[in-house]
């Protein structure tokens, strides 16, 4: 007797630890939905991106089917994102790839490692990016694919950069299931940090991107791709003012982060 009262006590804090789990992770989502300061590439003034462009485009899901963040292919079981979007715990989040439409996956997988910058937030949205390793490859077709990476920072005042990513087109509306593109210029550091807010948010490892009012990013897809003219993946987005109320928006850079990136991927694959 006494033994099945110990079993059924054992099993009673189990559903307690898991309830508590699943209230965690539906405060997340929601915590998520309310950031007023991370853009989360909502993008606005954009357009409905045509079918394929941006083969390397994931929706990062948790298990309910909400979308929680954008990333970018970057090998066969590799995510590119940023760290914030990790909040989550990995156990319930999975991998949308080859699709326009994260509703309408190519395919899914779930994530089995992820990690985050050792320097992440410190200072404050300093070094927010991260990597996600699926528990299954990615199998690459014309719908798949993974993104080239910046390895120098070539960009000029006024070159073309594109941002992609899901959600609403304005601020605190419902996110749009079909992937939105827009065609953005990207901004020097010196002038980006004369024209953000808080000046000391911005580091070395950011670059920005800005056109005019009523273009660029706003809450519900931070981690998203932005690529130069060529595709080649140049930032990963932020942080910026919600929505598109004339501030940059600001990236962390690929080419920056780049030794990080290969450093973290061949650890994982030699098991450290």
């Amino acid at each position: 007797m006494k033994f099945l009262i110990l079993i059924s006590a054992l099993l009673i804090c189990a559903q307690c630890g898991l309830a508590r789990q699943v209230s965690l992770v539906r405060k997340l989502s929601r915590q998520l939905d309310q950031d007023v300061v991370r853009p989360e590439a909502r993008i606005v003034g954009g357009t409905d991106a045509p079918e394929g462009w941006a083969p390397y485009q994931v929706s990062i899901m948790n298990t309910f089917g909400e979308h929680v963040c954008g990333g970018s292919i970057i090998a066969e079981h590799w995510i590119l994102t940023a760290a914030h979007c990790l909040d989550w715990p990995i156990q319930y989040l999975k991998i949308v790839t080859g699709t326009n439409d994260y509703t309408k996956p190519g395919a899914e997988h779930l994530v089995d490692a992820a990690k985050k910058h050792s320097g992440h937030d410190n200072p404050i949205y300093h070094n927010d990016i991260a990597l996600i390793h699926t528990a299954t490859p990615i199998v690459f077709n014309e719908r798949t694919q993974p993104a080239k990476l910046a390895s120098e920072q070539s960009l000029k005042s006024g070159d073309k950069v594109t941002l992609t990513g899901w959600g609403s087109n304005r601020a605190w509306g419902r996110y749009l299931t079909h992937l939105q593109k827009i065609d953005l210029a990207y901004l020097e550091h010196d002038s980006c940090k004369a024209k953000v807010r808080n000046a000391s948010w911005l580091g070395d490892g950011h670059i920005c991107s800005f056109t005019k009012e009523g273009e660029g990013s706003c809450h519900g897809d931070s981690g998203g791709p932005l690529v130069d003219a060529n595709q080649t993946l140049v930032g990963v987005v932020n942080w910026g003012e919600a929505c598109a109320l004339g501030y940059p928006d600001v990236y962390a850079s690929v080419s920056y982060y780049r030794n990080w990136i290969e450093e973290v991927m061949t650890q994982f694959d030699k098991g450290y």
